[in-house]
This record gives C-alpha cells, structure tokens and sequence, in this order.
C-alpha cells in the first residue's frame, strides 16, 4: 500500500470558500475516484509553515497512477492547487515537503478520529542500513515507550517530491528521508507524551541530539484532528 500525504500552505486572503472548497474536494476525493482510499483531511494546529493536510492512501502504484490522471484531479482539485490556475488558493513555503509519504503493508496508519501528528525526519546518509533499520523498529514501538501514543508507524519516504541534501539537490535523495506517523486520542494525550519521561520524547526535546550516534540530523512535527473543520 503507498500511504500519500499533501501538507498545504493557504495564501493569506485566499477566499474563504474556495479553502472551503479545496477542503471539502480533498475530504471526498474517495467518492469520486475509488482508488483513492482513507480520505481525510485536517488544519495544522502546530507552528510549521502548513495549514491544511490531505492524508489519504493506494493500494497500488498502479491505483496511484490512476488517480493522477482521473477527470476529478484535473477538473476539480487542480483548480485550487495549480500555478496557473486563477482559483489557486496555496502558496509555496519552505518546509519541502509539499507531498510526503512511504510503502506499507496494509492500512497500518489508520485512525478516524483522534489527534494525528506527523514528524518527518532526515537521517543521517552515512547511516548504514542496519542503523536505519534499528531507528525505524525502535521509533514504531512508541506506544509500548509511552501508552499515551496510539499509533505509531514509520516509513521511508518514497513520495517526496523535493529532493535535497542539505541545500543542493541531489537525485533520488528527499530532504526529509522518513515520515513518522504518531495518534493520540486527544489533544491532552499529545501534550501529555511531549513533556513525559519516555526516551522517545527525551530524544525530541533534545533535538535528537546524539541520540543513536547522532543518526538523526533534522526534524520537524505538525499536528491535527482528524477531520478538523477550518479554523
């Protein structure tokens, strides 16, 4: 399964119904082009440059192909979202990570209500596989760390669409190399996790200083309620 996340900036002004409208398009994408599965939105309540987050999932790259050319991509969704399009209600930031997301077996991260938060991470590249492989088992078991986290599932990030090391661009390299995916029920159960004792929220507050040799190097978190209505 490709697990797909688009992460949104709203320009300042932009139309209130037409946000409205982008939301609702994302939000039932699913209704209309049936490969389009787990279809949820949400509104950024963290500090990070990304107001609104369409999560949504393929079983396929096939599907996901599919989608890409479906009537209801170009007709509706792109009318808020292209460059030339008079409707464009996005801008461009400087978090590079317009769409993130990463291969799973099955519908792992799946949750309909609750908090989502999303932290995408870039690992060191002279990180050996077996390191990596230790950094993504150990960040999964995060509810057994702290049973306040939900859900936890991590992924390599295969959908990156900016592709940077450092600040040079570097073929087939992501910026943010990982998507950490954490649930929690409620906005308290987050909060609760952030400022608790587990070695995982230790290692965040630090900024993943030295932590497993130093295999972190970036970081960056958003939150939001599943189905958030807009602010």
């Amino acid at each position: 399964m490709l697990r797909r996340l688009e992460l949104y900036s709203i320009r300042t002004g932009a139309p209130r119904r037409r946000v409205k409208a982008l939301e609702t398009a994302c939000a039932r994408c699913g209704r209309f082009i049936p490969e389009v599965l787990h279809s949820r939105v949400g509104w950024n309540l963290s500090d990070a440059p990304v107001q609104l987050v369409w999560e949504h999932a393929f079983v396929s790259a096939d599907a996901y192909q599919k989608y890409m050319v479906h009537p209801y991509h170009a007709g509706v969704l792109d009318r808020y979202l292209l460059h030339d399009s008079p409707e464009r209600v996005v801008i461009d930031n400087d978090l590079d990570a317009g769409l993130v997301g990463y291969e799973c077996d099955g519908p792992v991260f799946d949750m309909s209500t609750g908090v989502r938060r999303l932290v995408l991470l870039r690992v060191d590249r002279r990180a050996t596989p077996t390191a990596i492989s230790r950094l993504t088992e150990t960040l999964s078991q995060g509810p057994t760390d702290d049973d306040r986290m939900k859900l936890s599932v991590v992924g390599a990030n295969t959908l990156g669409a900016a592709w940077f090391d450092g600040v040079t661009p570097v073929a087939g390299r992501p910026r943010w190399t990982h998507v950490w995916e954490q649930g929690f029920l409620d906005p308290d159960g987050l909060e609760a996790y952030r400022d608790g004792p587990s070695v995982l929220a230790g290692a965040e507050r630090r900024g993943w200083e030295g932590w497993m040799n130093g295999i972190v190097v970036g970081a960056v978190s958003l939150h939001y309620p599943i189905d958030g209505v807009a602010p």
